[in-house]
This record gives C-alpha cells, structure tokens and sequence, in this order.
C-alpha cells in the first residue's frame, strides 16, 4: 500500500490555503486556515504524520467545500477563461473557429468582452471579498498595462493616419518597420495581456476582489489589440479607405476603451 507523502507544517498549511481559497468564499476560506493552522503547529502533533492524521490537504479542503457552490463557481471560471482562450487564439492566428451570426470578425472580441465584464464583476462584487489595502503589485500592473494600452493605441493613430497609409501604399510591397513593430507590438502585447487577465482571475478568487481590475483592464487591452488586428488583415489600402480608415477605427476602439476603464473602476471599488 503506498504510504502517503511526508509534509511539513509549512508545506502542508500553504497548499490547504491555496485549495481553499480556490474552492470556498473568501470569510470561510481564511476560517478554515486559522483553524487548520492551529491544528498543524499543536506542539503534540508529529509533523511527519500530518497527512496520515488530517488527510491531503486538497482532500482536506474538498471535505469542507460546499459543492453546489464550487460548481456555479467552476462554471463561471470556465465561461471567461474560455472568452481568453479565444481572444489567444484570434490575436495569435487572425483567424475564427467560431462564427457569431452575422458580426464582421473584428466584432468577435467585443462580445467577449460584452459576455466577461458584467459576468465578473456581478461574480466578485456578490462573492468575492476586499483584504486591506490595494496591493502594491496591483497598483504596478494596472499602471504597466494601462502605459502599453495607451502606447499601442498612440502608435496605431500614427500607422493609420493618411499620411503614413499614403507612405505604405507607396512602398508596397515593401513593408516599413514601422507596420512591423505595429503587428509584433499588437500580437504579442495581446497575448501578455490575455495571459495578465487570467491571472487577475485566478488571484481575485483566491486572495483579494480587487485583483478583478487586472482582469478588466487586462482584457480590455488585449480586445483593442485582437479588434484593431482584424481591421488591418483585411484592411484595404485604396485612397478612400486610406483617408477614413484612422476615424472610422478610432471611434469604435474609444467606446471599447472606455467601457474598459469604467469597468476596471468598478472591480476597484
């Protein structure tokens, strides 16, 4: 019979707090840690025979999950991880595996977006839990990920005003650096954030409600970048496109934004 593996009080406390910071609401999380920790550094309790006595810790956490409610939470977690997913995967790709009605492609992100801020925000703000103040790394990343949001779209006002579409027409098919570093910037700026937006998730469930501002702002960005991609892979270069294209991206990219930042104030909140 295999014999379970030896943990130390340390060991076992931080991964009985990460399973249940996953699995139960923030106030029962945190209760069932201080519990647990009281039990563990009992001065009586032989550390070598922690999980013979108190179980693994994940199965340990599991004993105390309500799963009706873990359930709705999983569900909720698969829906907007898998809006990232797809946003990955158009950023990545510039293509489609799934049609949405009749929308043209640069829509497809939006209703992402559409689906994944008020079904987070009516999550966390229902469930989820504030700790104390902002954290620092929060402040930082919402800060970093801001900079790039607004330097991305500042470069894109640059490649698609008139003058430098004139510019390309002209050397085409010679591509300027200029459209290079735009498509690297947007690809791989898209795919960071995606990823940031999933962890904001991940730590807005385990540790504190606020994290969820990543997640918006995050996901925010990377939508401009999957939208503004879309445009430019089947942007027409004729004179007519080349003279409207800047406003006519602009005024549907600065709706997108703003409804971004409003929600990222309100997982602040």
């Amino acid at each position: 019979m295999k014999q379970p593996k030896s943990l130390t009080r340390e060991q076992y406390l931080k991964q009985f707090s990460r399973a249940v910071r996953w699995r139960l609401p923030p106030q029962e999380s945190e209760e069932a840690i201080a519990d647990y920790r009281e039990l563990i550094l009992l001065e009586e309790r032989d550390e070598t025979r922690l999980v013979e006595e108190l179980g693994e810790p994940v199965q340990a956490a599991h004993l105390l999950t309500d799963v009706r409610t873990y359930r709705r939470w999983l569900k909720v977690f698969a829906v907007l991880a898998f809006g990232l997913f797809l946003i990955v995967e158009w950023v990545w790709t510039g293509r489609y595996s799934l049609t949405f009605a009749a929308l043209r492609a640069w829509w497809y992100p939006v209703l992402v977006m559409a689906a994944g801020l008020p079904l987070s925000l009516y999550w966390f703000r229902r469930h989820g839990q504030k700790n104390g103040p902002l954290p620092r790394r929060l402040a930082l990343l919402l800060a970093a990920v801001f900079l790039f949001g607004a330097g991305t779209l500042a470069w894109n006002w640059y490649v698609l005003s008139p003058r430098f579409l004139d510019f390309y027409r002209e050397t085409y098919p010679v591509i300027p650096w200029q459209i290079i570093f735009h498509r690297e910037l947007t690809i791989n700026g898209g795919i960071v954030c995606t990823l940031l937006a999933f962890a904001g998730l991940v730590l807005a469930k385990c540790y504190d409600r606020r994290w969820l501002a990543l997640y918006t702002l995050a996901l925010t960005v990377a939508v401009l970048c999957s939208f503004i991609l879309f445009h430019m892979r089947r942007m027409d270069l004729s004179y007519a496109m080349a003279n409207s294209v800047q406003t006519y991206l602009f005024t549907r990219l600065i709706p997108i934004g703003a409804a971004g930042l409003i929600g990222t104030g309100v997982a602040l909140c």
